[in-house]
């Protein structure tokens, strides 16, 4: 009897786990940066090539630094204490900084700050995603790339709305959208010396470097790189291409591996410049010397991406840490990273729903000797579920009922364990 109400304790806590961490899950918004302490993913240098601007992130909360080149001088510049601010931008006189806000929706708003982080202006109001953006070569006018902020949260598929070049002067006033093509993506944004040229990268075949000319209002290549590269930006001279591609090592491994290259437009030479075997992101070029500054993804393809603020110069192979006393976290965590644990975890989730059954497979071999009965119903349901997901993805989204026939599979395997454990347990019954 005693056994018998440890067995029903046991069933109604793993049952009380399960449904709690379906419920989480459903109602808990995934975010891998909620405790993160760690470099951002975009930097920027300045004109005279003596400060960094990047952001970074302590305990979740993501705000601008500067520090200079060689890592000394940390100084937090944004003057939120929480919240997410990212992709500094410079501008050409160094003397304005401008950067991204992620609102509780996750759309983007554009704000300008001086250098030392003063008077700082929302420009942007919460109608646009803004992704990326660039200073007029005499800071007055902002341009900026972004898509309606009511599009962020859809499908693909969903979305009626792509991305757009758009301008806007630092004070907020007299917004213009400057192009109407809806791109799928567009990236990488910056600005020739004379302010007449926008460049950025959009992605049909590959990715491609392209030129917008203010003047006329029109789009055209930069240069015609037919193979896959990633994160590409034009020096100031138009002479150079940075990109990211995969290595030709790696691309019969499991995980390609991304480094940084560099393409002279005049003569067509490529070069390799990083040997890091890692993942190479972000790469921006120095003003006055021939180098660049870029970020090492040093747990790819890890998530929170953890990053290493590093340079190369344009002969390559001598990559460089810029070492900065970045700050710790101030907190462990732990009360919530062991819920996130025992409740986030798809792992845990597929534990509690064996533990579950199983406790009904051993009540069963107690009251009945149906021990089969629990995995077989476990089995049904599986194969429900896999049957509802194709009405699932045709009367609502595909990907709805894609989850759904994963989550079906999952149910699967977990029954074949359960009707392994149900053999196991009716051969001890009849021993």
């Amino acid at each position: 009897m005693r056994q018998k109400r440890i067995l029903i304790v046991f069933t109604i806590i793993s049952l009380l786990l399960l449904v709690g961490s379906i419920l989480f899950q459903f109602l808990n918004e995934e975010d891998p940066y909620q405790f993160y302490t760690g470099l951002g993913k975009d930097i920027d240098v300045s004109p005279d090539d003596e400060t960094i601007a990047f952001s970074y992130y302590v305990d979740g909360d993501e705000a601008i630094y500067t520090a200079n080149l060689d890592g000394s001088e940390l100084t937090k510049v944004s003057s939120k204490e929480n919240g997410r601010f990212r992709s500094p931008k410079f501008s050409q006189d160094g003397e304005q900084l401008l950067f991204l806000s992620e609102e509780i929706d996750g759309a983007q708003s554009l704000l300008v700050m001086n250098k030392d982080g003063s008077h700082q202006k929302r420009v942007t109001d919460d109608s646009l995603h803004v992704t990326d953006a660039v200073f007029s070569p005499n800071g007055d006018i902002l341009y900026f790339i972004a898509k309606l902020s009511s599009e962020i949260n859809k499908m693909e598929g969903e979305t009626k709305e792509g991305y757009d070049l758009y301008k806007i002067n630092r004070d907020g006033t007299n917004l213009e959208q400057l192009t109407d093509q809806d791109h799928f993506t567009m990236n990488d944004l910056s600005i020739s010396e004379d302010g007449e040229e926008l460049y950025y990268s959009l992605f049909q075949a590959y990715e491609e470097p392209t030129v917008f000319s203010l003047k006329d209002k029109t789009e055209s290549p930069v240069v015609s790189v037919k193979k896959d590269i990633y994160s590409s930006v034009l020096s100031k001279d138009k002479k150079f291409l940075a990109y990211t591609a995969v290595t030709k090592a790696s691309l019969n491994s499991s995980l390609f591996k991304y480094e940084l290259y560099l393409q002279n437009l005049q003569t067509a030479e490529t070069k390799r410049l990083t040997y890091l075997d890692n993942n190479i992101q972000s790469p921006v070029f120095l003003h006055h010397e021939n180098k660049l500054a870029f970020l090492e993804y040093t747990n790819w393809p890890g998530d929170p991406e953890n990053y290493r603020l590093m340079t190369v110069s344009f002969e390559g192979g001598d990559e460089q840490e810029v070492n900065v006393n970045l700050p710790s976290s101030a907190n462990s965590h732990l009360a919530m990273k062991t819920v996130y644990f025992l409740l986030a975890n798809e792992v845990a989730m597929a534990i509690y729903y064996v533990l579950f059954f199983g406790g009904l497979i051993l009540l069963s071999h107690i009251r009945s000797g149906k021990v089969f009965q629990p995995s077989y119903i476990s089995l049904g349901l599986s194969l429900l579920f896999f049957i509802g997901s194709f009405a699932i993805g045709a009367i609502t989204n595909p990907w709805y009922g894609i989850w759904l026939a994963m989550v079906a599979v999952a149910m699967f395997i977990c029954s074949l364990v359960l009707v392994l454990f149900s053999y196991v347990v009716s051969k001890m019954r009849k021993k």
